[in-house]
């Protein structure tokens, strides 16, 4: 079983001339990949969010809060918990303050509900947006190097730290590879190496 083994290089330079050592150093070119990021409008299309996710965010917080005020309505409405200001309401309730109570918090919560939901979905993308931004800002050219063994893996990994590699790990690990590209299994990208 093949295990695989990426280093992280600043400049296509170094990410070059530690390909052509791990050549030198018996790995097969086939068992070699070197990626680059691909195209910056990743962010543009990261930061994008569907209107039915915040649809469906305000949704889901219009009925947890609703149902919660409404509860906390019930409560109040039947006596079980009183407010300042309707202490002599709740001390011989009626239906109408009951369901005056139920409806009120049920308004209330739910508006509150769907504010909250529209709002965290908003806030996670804007965190997810920061991420790959922060990802796609670290730049470099990335090295994968398919090994047989441990032995040939520890050997690939000091191959590239020798050749100036500024990160090494596993690559599904530590890296997001569907933001990277093998520019020449896309020729239009080839030039760029």
């Amino acid at each position: 079983m093949k295990n695989q083994v990426g280093g992280l290089f600043e400049t296509q330079e170094t990410a070059n001339r530690a390909y052509q050592a791990l050549q030198n150093s018996g790995f097969s070119e086939k068992d070699i990949d070197i990626l680059i990021q691909k195209p910056r409008n990743r962010t543009v299309r990261a930061t994008n969010i569907k209107v039915q996710d915040i649809a469906l965010n305000a949704i889901l917080g219009g009925l947890i809060l609703g149902l919660i005020g409404a509860f906390i309505g019930f409560l109040v409405g039947s006596g079980r918990i009183t407010l300042p200001g309707l202490e002599g309401a709740t001390g011989n309730p009626t239906p109408e303050l009951l369901i005056a109570s139920v409806i009120s918090g049920l308004v209330g919560g739910g508006l509150t509900g769907i504010i909250l939901g529209v709002a965290s979905k908003l806030l996670r993308s804007q965190e997810k947006a920061e991420v790959v931004t922060r990802k796609i800002k670290q730049g470099g050219v990335l090295l994968t190097v398919n090994t047989g063994d441990s032995l040939s893996e520890s050997k690939a990994r000091r191959v590239m730290e020798e050749n100036e590699a500024i990160e090494l790990g596993k690559p599904s690990e530590k890296w997001d590879l569907d933001a990277w590209m093998n520019p020449n299994k896309n020729p239009s990208l080839a030039n760029t190496r």
